[in-house]
């Protein structure tokens, strides 16, 4: 049951920790938004203090830690790299708290499921023990949509939980232009975004791959670009072809989204997924085989479209 079911939306403190490429938009998007709406500002906190201040210039609240938010929110959105950092503040959330009123904590964060449900298993087991110094519900709301989506608000949010219809009145239209509802499972909706994110790993392997053969085979990537940009119209598609070609492909070394390290966590996390239940994802193998080939012989921090590179150069 809903810890924030006869709740008006409009009156809950909302705080925000974890301002990295994807995060730091949002916030800013949930802020600007908020102001407009006459709403309380958001409380904010990251690792690297001076990533808030941008938000503290339109109005947000900086606090010194994750707790220090936690305590002074009634939902707090966290988005951080992988599960061990998620599993990090949670754990730093519950053990901290001075407030016992009722909190949501939504994360965006993309993980493997079984980080989720590490969560889920924390949360029981300190209400068993009597352990929580105040409610405490986890719901799992990945998005998706490279920084330019997040800076523009058209993000995809998905919800979970039993309060997700809270969490997209929060999210839509702030930061998110749709939610998808995932039911109350967040375990079933981490697995939603992996399973997401392998569609758009596909499409990046699928482009390298065409790419590196268009060059040689006189095609060229430039030509290939405008079948993309006439057959396949849709961002993804678009913008990691476009990354594969500007610059002779260098495009993909400075017009970074979402780095091959993430890619790397990401592909990886579905391979996993597949393998619980049986089943193998033979382009995801690929994919991860050709971003080990640029984090080895390139740089990490590069996008993920740079495993072009690979099939270019790996011969």
């Amino acid at each position: 049951m809903s810890l924030f079911s006869d709740c008006i939306v409009d009156n809950l403190r909302v705080g925000w920790i974890g301002l990295g490429a994807m995060g730091g938009e949002m916030a800013r998007n949930l802020q600007v938004y908020r102001t407009a709406a006459g709403l309380s500002p958001i409380s904010v906190y990251n690792r690297t203090v001076s990533k808030c201040d941008k938000l503290a210039t339109l109005g947000a609240q900086v606090y010194a830690s994750a707790s220090d938010v936690a305590s002074v929110s009634d939902v707090v959105f966290l988005s951080l790299f992988n599960g061990e950092a998620v599993k990090s503040v949670v754990t730093e959330i519950l053990n901290s708290s001075s407030c016992t009123q009722p909190l949501l904590i939504a994360d965006l964060t993309t993980v493997h499921p079984d980080s989720t449900q590490w969560v889920l298993d924390e949360l029981d087991r300190r209400r068993r023990e009597s352990l929580l110094l105040r409610p405490v519900e986890f719901s799992q709301t990945p998005v998706w949509g490279a920084p330019p989506a997040a800076k523009a608000a058209k993000l995809v949010f998905v919800s979970s939980g039993a309060s997700r219809s809270v969490l997209e009145s929060l999210a839509v239209p702030a930061f998110a232009r749709t939610a998808i509802d995932c039911s109350d499972d967040p375990v079933r909706a981490a697995k939603f975004k992996i399973l997401g994110n392998f569609m758009i790993a596909s499409i990046v392997e699928t482009l390298g791959e065409a790419m590196a053969v268009a060059e040689e085979t006189g095609i060229g990537r430039e030509l290939y670009l405008e079948f993309v940009k006439e057959m396949f119209p849709v961002p993804p598609a678009v913008g990691y072809a476009a990354k594969m070609t500007e610059d002779g492909g260098e495009a993909s070394k400075t017009q970074v989204g979402f780095t091959v390290l993430g890619g790397m966590k990401d592909v990886g996390y579905a391979i996993d997924l597949a393998k619980s239940v049986g089943m193998r994802l033979p382009i995801a193998e690929l994919a991860l085989e050709h971003l080990q080939w640029v984090n080895d012989k390139g740089d990490p921090n590069w996008d993920w479209s740079s495993l072009a590179f690979a099939l270019r150069k790996k011969q």
